[in-house]
C-alpha cells in the first residue's frame, strides 16, 4: 500500500512510493530498506509475470480471449495482448467421427470437430499453422480404409456433406489443407501445413470458431460405415479482434 493509502501494489505501475517514500513530495530522502524491499518485490512481479506469459485482456472493449471446446484431450495456451493474440491448441488423441458422404462416386468422407470460439467481431488470422499424426481407433475395420488419401485442415466454418473431395474455402481458411496418407491405419509421417496469408472473416452477428476438418481425396477411401480418427499434435493461430458492429 502506498503513503496516500490508496493505491494498492502490485496491481498498479509502480510511482516510486515505498514505506519511506512518497513519490509526490518535493524532497526526497536517501532510500532505505523499505525502498530497496519495494524495488525488489516489482522486479519479482514483473519476472513471475514473464515466465508465465500472462496475457492482456481488455474486458471493457474487445475481449481478446476465445474459449476452448470442451473435448477429451485437447488443452490451450493463451499469449499476447488486446492488439495481437497466439492460440496454441495441443490435441492428444482428440477424436474425429467421420461419415461416408452421401454419394460415394461424387461426395468426399468427411468429420469435424468443434475446437475454439473465437470472441465476437470482426477477426482477423494473421496466420496459422498444423502439425500431428492421424491414426483409426480400429485399423481393419470397416469406414475409412487403412490406406485413405484424406484432407485435414482448419476453418471458421465446419465440414458438412458436399460434392467434392478434400476441403475447401472457409473449411480451411485457418490452416490449409495438409495431405494425410494411411498406413495400415496410421498416416505415413508427421502431417503439417501453414498458413501465412492474412484472412479476415466477419464474426460480428455470431462468433466465429475453430474446427478441425477432414474430407476424403477420393472415392475408393471409405465404406458407408462410420469411422473414427484420432488426431495428435498442435495446432497454432495468431488472430487479432479489430472490432464489433
Amino acid at each position: 500500500m502506498a503513503l496516500d493509502g490508496n493505491t494498492v501494489f502490485p496491481t498498479t505501475v509502480w510511482d516510486g512510493d515505498s514505506g519511506s517514500r512518497d513519490s509526490d513530495d518535493a524532497i526526497q530522502a536517501s532510500p532505505t530498506q523499505h525502498d530497496w524491499t519495494r524495488a525488489i518485490e516489482e522486479i519479482a512481479g514483473l519476472q513471475t509475470r514473464v515466465y508465465n506469459n500472462e496475457r492482456g485482456e481488455d474486458d471493457d472493449t474487445i475481449d481478446t480471449v476465445g474459449v476452448i471446446a470442451t473435448v477429451t484431450g485437447l488443452t490451450a495456451v493463451e499469449s499476447g495482448d488486446a492488439a495481437l493474440h497466439k492460440t496454441v491448441l495441443t490435441l492428444d488423441e482428440v477424436e474425429v467421427v467421420t461419415v461416408d458422404g452421401t454419394d460415394p462416386t461424387t461426395d468426399g468422407t468427411f468429420g469435424t470437430t468443434l475446437l475454439y470460439t473465437f470472441p465476437q467481431g470482426h477477426i482477423v488470422v494473421h496466420g496459422g499453422h498444423q502439425a500431428y499424426l492421424i491414426t483409426k481407433i480400429a485399423a481393419g475395420s470397416g469406414g475409412i480404409s487403412d490406406t485413405a488419401d484424406l484432407g485435414i485442415g482448419v476453418g471458421t466454418v465446419a465440414a458438412v456433406q458436399s460434392t467434392e473431395w478434400g476441403l475447401s474455402t472457409t473449411e480451411e481458411n485457418i490452416c490449409a489443407e495438409a495431405d494425410v496418407d494411411l498406413t495400415g491405419g496410421t498416416s505415413d509421417s508427421a502431417e503439417s501445413s501453414v498458413n501465412a496469408a492474412v484472412v479476415a472473416a466477419d464474426g460480428s452477428a455470431a462468433a466465429l470458431s475453430v474446427n478441425l476438418n477432414i474430407r476424403g481425396l477420393g472415392d475408393d477411401d471409405s465404406t458407408p460405415v462410420a469411422d473414427i480418427l484420432t488426431v495428435s499434435g498442435t495446432i497454432t493461430v495468431v488472430w487479432s479482434v479489430i472490432g464489433n458492429d
